[in-house]
């Protein structure tokens, strides 16, 4: 249930780390603060918590360096 004007988290688990977002609406708007940058969407047709879910792991995507396994020591020049 979306409320108005009410502060609400939401949790994202991305490469074994668990990130959280807090929102609020106004007006059927949503203000995420994900990483102390706030992000404004429309509400639209589904639940607010779902949509700032997909701008948290949106923003992880971007801005995470992905750990990609190396060469193995014993196999390195």
């Amino acid at each position: 249930m979306d409320t108005q004007s009410q502060v609400l988290t939401v949790e994202v688990e991305f490469e074994g780390q668990t990130y959280t977002a807090s929102y609020f609406l106004e007006q059927d708007i949503i203000q995420a603060n994900i990483e102390g940058r706030l992000f404004t969407a429309v509400k639209g047709d589904g639940a607010a918590d779902d949509t700032v879910r997909a701008l948290l792991l949106e923003w992880l995507l971007q801005n995470t360096p992905i750990s990609k396994p190396g060469r193995p020591a014993e196999l390195s020049p």
